[in-house]
This record gives C-alpha cells, sequence and structure tokens, in this order.
C-alpha cells in the first residue's frame, strides 16, 4: 500500500480537523492511528476512506487520486473496504443477506455467486451457524466479525477499520482482534484507528500519532511506543497504559 500525501487540509465550517498533513509512504501493509480523541484520526481514516472530501491539497492512494468529484470517490469506495465501530448492518437482513447485498446491488454478481461466495466466507471465519440470523440475534463481537465479512467479501485493496472494538467488551473484543491479525497475516493490507495499544504495537508496520490537526510523531512501532522522545506522545501512552500492566 502507498500514501502520497501532500498539504492536505479538512475544514468543517470555520473549525479546522486537519490542517496542511503531508505523508509519504511505499509498502506499507499495515498502518495505525493512534491518538486523543478529537485529534483527527477518524476524519483523517474517512477521508482515506472516500467517504470525505478535503478542503485542499492532493493525496494518492496506491494508484487512485482522491478527488472532491463525488461520482469519482464512489467509483474509488468499490475498490476498498471499511469496517465502523458501530457495524451498520442492515437490521432487516440476516448476516448472509448482509454480505450479499452490495455484492449484487454495487458490485454486479449475480445473486448465486454472490451467495456462494458469502457462505464461503461464513465457513471460513466460523460464522456459518449465524447465517440466517439478523443482527439483533447476535452478539456485538458477531456482528462485527460479519461487518468484517462483508468488507473482505468485495475483495479490496485494502481494508479501512474505524476503532472496530470500541463497542466491545474484552472476551468479544479478543474475537474481533484475531480474526483482523488472520487477515493481515494472509496478507490483507490495513489502516486501523484504534485504542487498543497492545493490539497497535503487535499488528502495525507503521504508526502515526494524530493530534491537534496532524501527525505529531510517526514510526516503527518500537519508535513510537519504546523510544518516542515526543512528550506529547508519552504523555499519551502514560495514560492509557497506566491501568494495563
Amino acid at each position: 500500500m502507498r500514501l502520497n500525501i501532500l498539504d492536505m487540509t479538512k475544514e468543517f465550517g470555520n473549525h479546522r480537523v486537519l490542517d496542511s498533513v503531508s505523508l509519504y509512504l511505499e509498502d506499507v501493509r499495515s498502518l495505525v492511528l493512534i491518538g486523543p480523541s478529537g485529534g483527527g484520526k477518524t476524519t483523517f481514516l474517512r477521508i482515506l476512506a472516500g467517504l470525505e472530501p478535503i478542503t485542499s491539497g492532493e493525496i494518492m492512494v496506491n494508484d487512485h487520486r482522491l478527488s472532491c468529484s463525488e461520482e469519482k470517490l464512489l467509483e474509488y469506495r468499490k475498490h476498498i473496504g471499511m469496517v465502523y465501530q458501530a457495524y451498520n448492518l442492515f437490521p432487516h437482513l440476516s448476516a448472509l443477506e448482509n454480505i450479499i447485498l452490495p455484492l449484487t446491488r454495487v458490485h454486479g454478481m449475480t445473486k448465486r455467486d454472490a451467495e456462494d461466495h458469502a457462505r464461503s466466507l461464513l465457513k471460513r471465519f466460523h460464522l456459518e451457524e449465524h447465517a440466517a440470523k439478523r443482527p439483533v440475534a447476535l452478539s456485538g463481537g458477531q456482528q462485527q466479525r460479519i461487518a468484517i465479512c462483508r468488507a473482505v467479501a468485495i475483495k479490496p485493496e485494502f481494508l479501512l477499520l474505524d476503532e472496530p472494538t470500541s463497542a466491545l467488551d474484552p472476551e468479544y473484543t479478543s474475537e474481533v482482534l484475531d480474526l483482523i491479525r488472520e487477515l493481515h497475516e494472509e496478507g490483507m493490507d490495513l489502516i486501523l484507528v484504534t485504542h487498543e495499544m497492545g493490539f497497535a504495537h503487535s499488528a502495525a508496520d507503521y504508526v502515526l500519532f494524530i493530534s491537534d490537526g496532524g501527525i505529531s510523531a510517526q514510526g516503527s512501532p518500537a519508535e513510537i511506543f519504546e523510544q518516542s522522545e515526543n512528550h506529547r506522545v508519552s504523555r499519551f501512552l502514560d495514560k492509557v497504559l497506566k491501568y494495563t500492566k
């Protein structure tokens, strides 16, 4: 995965959320975004997902130049998978139907081919027994794993995940993180926003610390979590890791 960002700025009205952010990364397979709430992580991720147009600047993701054109962003989104913290499953559809729908409506697969593909994914991730259940009958962890299956089903260039475990208790958090790790080990490229620092440390190839509207620090997991001389990063990690030892 390649990222080339030049002077990216994002404003909501008079509020500047990201201010002249620049970044160049070549061949990163797992990019993790950490930092304090309100620092711009989710906005950054939504921009990379093609869900938010930038106010100014330039962005290249792999071979895609992100545009402010909604038509072009819609086409770009067909190539990537997105997983949200709130699952975003359709409540009136079964788990199987939630996976099938984008395959037929957006990607033009026949219903039979889409169903075969969806069932193979559910079996692969040990979720086949939940195929006929609607989201209300599933645990939070099961819903999130179904959401990940739906995102993976389109065979995306890479997967973006926005705090995928923030609404889960520890048991279900572990299930979801195990699935994300499995996907990464199988070759799936990831961009992940998370508050799970242990997972971020072990799963990331590269870490961005996002705060105050920009990239306050960046580097390998060792450089950020073990060797950082940035006081903003150190204070943040001291707080979030205080009760994890």
